[in-house]
């Protein structure tokens, strides 16, 4: 499934205690989700954490209950995400909805998970977790994250570029790997 950082939780004040409850919940099963009360640490530059997070992310959890109002800082995560889940199309959105309150406008595109944590105390964050395991499960396979990831994977394909020109001699052999 996810991995440390795979999902970034976004959340309005009114609905941060609800993230907590998730955030608990998604460690449980073996996720360490990216949520700010938890990662953001004295010192660092907020921006700057912030891209690595939302580079690093897989889903983008959107928490929304009736009474959310963005910050700017929301408005910075809303927007990461977005241009994120445009552009690549690994990553997912799930906007999570609660009670009978309303996704932004940015948000409609996107079917929400509708909860109500009341009603379903016990269950909503179970719901997130299938929801996120279901998703997996049509996505198939990742493309590698890691640095030495796509350095072996590049590795593997420069190798097979070699073979090809070794069974047809008249491609030009390739450049020299540079040093590192």
């Amino acid at each position: 499934m996810a991995t440390a950082g795979d999902v970034f939780i976004s959340y309005a004040s009114d609905t941060k205690p609800l993230a907590e409850e998730l955030t608990r919940a998604l460690e449980t099963q073996g996720i360490e989700p990216w949520v700010d009360f938890r990662n953001l640490r004295p010192g660092q530059r907020w921006p700057e954490e912030l891209e690595r997070a939302v580079e690093n992310a897989e889903w983008f959890l959107i928490l929304v209950g009736a009474h959310s109002r963005a910050t700017l800082r929301q408005e910075a995560e809303w927007s990461a995400a977005l241009t994120r889940t445009w552009a690549d199309r690994e990553k997912r959105l799930l906007p999570i909805v609660f009670g009978q309150g309303e996704p932004p406008p940015f948000l409609r595109n996107w079917v929400p998970l509708r909860v109500n944590p009341e009603a379903e105390a016990l269950t909503w964050t179970r719901r997130v977790v299938d929801e996120l395991r279901s998703h997996r499960d049509e996505a198939g396979h990742r493309l590698p994250k890691g640095r030495e990831e796509r350095q072996n994977r590049l590795e593997e394909i420069r190798q097979a570029v070699e073979a090809l020109r070794e069974a047809d001699q008249d491609i030009p052999p390739a450049r020299p790997e540079p040093s590192r």
